[in-house]
């Protein structure tokens, strides 16, 4: 709409004429987005983006909304409402009916704040099922498995790594009963299902072939026509899913490590790193500056069958035709014109990999390992090209701390796993920025963004928290366990519904100071997981670790909170599945490190090599990892409820032991 509507002349004087334009950047203020969203979606039956809302002047009640209209110029059929239409009418009927259209918008603001409380105090629900509800969990995405390419929907299709994550971790009830062979298998198993699926999406177009990173989704059920921007929480939530495929399948899924190291090298080194290697950005734009001087699509990934060969010159023809036939690069262009509608990738190829390594081989008469090294050389030499004769995707530099939050934690993840220290380094910088930058250390208080005044939503703390956790157990820094217990009680403090349960969105202040028409609240898991669900998480690996009985019975009431639609459908709130069942299983357990460390080869240490086993060889989702030493003895031993003083008093001086704790009894854990 920018470049149709809100760049013409035509329409910006109508704007002017009648309205106040107000921009809202939603990753700055989701809150503003989830309230106008969930208007729109009572009044017309679906949301999406962009959210455009006409509003009551010095008020915030809605009096009308949509999504896409379309411009001036826009070819989109007569059907398709013009935004010029839009403007005129809403404009003449505020002119006729001025009070009606006011007391009309009250009047749905105050209904929809009484829906938001209704729907929160009606869903209460102690008893689940958990076998029903993993049952339908299964049936919802076995049923929308596209057994052709992967994934759990149709076009466009977005990635959902959280939906994959829970598929994986929890796979000995999603995959009952069935040997490691089968698990593999995608006519078998969820996990294979999910194997499979990111398996696609990293041979697609979705995946930057040539550099690093994901894009946001896929035009196409293929996998091949990205919308080329990149997200941050994307990289980090598809980092994570690619790490759960590594271990959930006996480390027998090596392309995982591939996908999960390429993830790793663009949030190190790429785009979305800050200039100093600090935070992370949020996002990369799918727009660039073509050849004719004007920005379009995927300008700074696509290539011409001309440019391509051209590029790869000095190669030689054979092995660029290699390379061409192992990204599916065709003389006329790879893109259905059907889904280029702005007619931007005419005669353009998005990369992907649509031929086997091996049967490229076969076709040019070459061994595997020959054809591997050409496409590897390649990769160089059009990586080279296009930094240097076109111009980068702009970079949206906000650096939001719960996106910075999930990439903490799963860079931390990703260095025990990978064993990739520079990774760890990387975690450890961004988290020691949010605090000195992100963090209000007289008020306990997140900003939501670096440099922003605006306080801190509820998924910035969720997803920090849930970031620090796992930078806490992949380095056993008391310090980054001390302020996730911070936050926790911040978020508390600031979010909880004392009514209900649960966490509000935003702080009960918000309401008063900016007149926000109710204060939003959900479960529902969208591209990325609830932090209702991630706080639930959270609050039961914190309560495992710190013995905090409170925090385990908070868990629960969020739970309970959603309990009627997450029986109803569980597949979506699968942030909330895993949570679920913990708290009527078995509940957390608590692996505790004790003794002294020894180095075993002037490298690694004896606690490293247990922290890969665990991760690794042994991995499992209702556990926590703590470490006593002399280091952190003092900080465990003033908690209550635990029985780290006596574990601590027992093995403290000897040989390092590897305890399974739970309900307050230890036993020796043998790997």
């Amino acid at each position: 709409m920018n470049k149709e509507s809100f760049s013409n002349d035509a329409i910006a004087k109508l704007i002017n004429d009648s309205f106040i334009p107000i921009k809202v950047d939603r990753e700055e203020r989701p809150d503003v987005d989830s309230v106008y969203m969930m208007y729109l979606q009572a009044t017309t039956g679906q949301g999406g983006w962009p959210l455009n809302v006409f509003l009551v002047p010095g008020t915030l009640d809605p009096i009308y909304g949509g999504t896409y209209w379309a411009g001036p110029e826009a070819d989109m059929g007569e059907r398709a409402a013009k935004f010029e239409d839009v403007l005129k009418r809403v404009a003449d009927i505020w002119k006729a009916e001025q009070q009606k259209c006011i007391s009309s918008a009250k009047a749905t603001g105050e209904q929809l704040a009484k829906l938001v409380k209704m729907q929160s105090s009606s869903e209460h629900n102690d008893s689940f099922n958990v076998e029903a509800i993993v049952d339908d969990v299964r049936e919802h995405f076995s049923n929308n498995f596209d057994s052709q390419f992967g994934g759990f929907s149709h076009a466009p299709k977005f990635p959902c790594p959280h939906n994959m994550s829970l598929l994986l971790k929890y796979n000995n009830y999603f995959d009952k009963g069935l040997d490691k062979q089968e698990l593999l298998q995608a006519d078998k198993s969820m996990t294979g299902k999910v194997l499979y699926t990111l398996e696609s999406i990293g041979k697609g177009g979705i995946k930057d072939q040539i550099g690093h990173g994901f894009s946001r989704y896929s035009v196409t059920d293929n996998w091949n026509l990205p919308h080329f921007e990149k997200m941050l929480y994307d990289q980090a939530l598809l980092l994570n899913a690619y790490l759960d495929a590594y271990v959930y399948s006996g480390s027998l899924a090596e392309f995982a490590s591939y996908y999960a190291n390429d993830i790793v090298e663009f949030l190190m080194k790429g785009s979305l790193t800050d200039k100093h290697g600090d935070g992370f950005y949020s996002a990369q734009d799918a727009d660039s500056m073509n050849k004719e001087g004007e920005h379009s699509e995927g300008a700074y990934y696509v290539w011409t069958y001309k440019e391509f060969f051209g590029a790869l010159e000095h190669l030689g023809r054979v092995e660029a035709d290699i390379c061409a036939m192992y990204w599916n690069v065709q003389e006329y262009g790879n893109v259905d014109p059907q889904y280029d509608i702005q007619k931007e990738l005419q005669f353009q190829n998005v990369l992907s990999e649509q031929v086997k390594l091996e049967d490229v081989a076969r076709a040019f008469g070459k061994p595997v390992q020959e054809v591997d090294k050409i496409i590897q050389r390649a990769r160089f030499e059009l990586e080279k090209y296009r930094n240097t004769t076109r111009q980068k995707p702009d970079v949206d530099t906000k650096i939001i701390v719960s996106w910075n939050g999930l990439a903490i934690g799963a860079l931390a993840r990703a260095s025990v796993i990978l064993g990739n220290k520079q990774a760890l380094s990387r975690a450890l910088k961004a988290a020691d920025y949010i605090y000195e930058h992100g963090y209000d250390k007289s008020t306990g208080r997140l900003r939501r963004s670096i440099g922003s005044e605006v306080h801190g939503m509820n998924d910035d703390y969720a997803y920090l928290i849930s970031g620090l956790i796992e930078l806490y157990e992949a380095t056993f820094d008391i310090q980054y366990i001390k302020w996730a217990d911070h936050l926790q009680q911040k978020q508390l403090q600031l979010f909880w519904d004392k009514e209900n349960g649960g966490f509000f969105s935003v702080e009960a202040t918000r309401l008063i100071e900016e007149q926000l028409i109710f204060r939003p609240k959900s479960g529902f898991d969208s591209a990325e997981p609830s932090p209702n669900g991630v706080s639930a998480s959270n609050l039961q690996r914190l309560s495992s670790i710190l013995g905090n009985v409170e925090y385990e019975s908070k868990a629960f009431e969020v739970i309970k909170c959603y309990g009627q639609d997450l029986s109803a459908q569980p597949f979506g709130y699968t942030s909330m599945v895993g949570p679920v069942i913990t708290a009527l299983e078995s509940g957390m357990r608590s692996i505790v490190i004790v003794g002294e460390d020894n180095n075993l080869n002037g490298h690694s240490s004896q606690v490293e090599a247990i922290l890969y086993k665990l991760h690794v060889e042994h991995p499992h989702p209702l556990t926590t990892i703590v470490r006593l030493d002399e280091h952190s003895i003092d900080y465990f031993n003033k908690l209550e409820d635990t029985i780290y003083k006596e574990v601590y008093e027992q093995f403290g001086g000897g040989s390092l032991k590897v305890l399974l704790c739970q309900d307050r009894a230890c036993r020796e854990f043998s790997f």
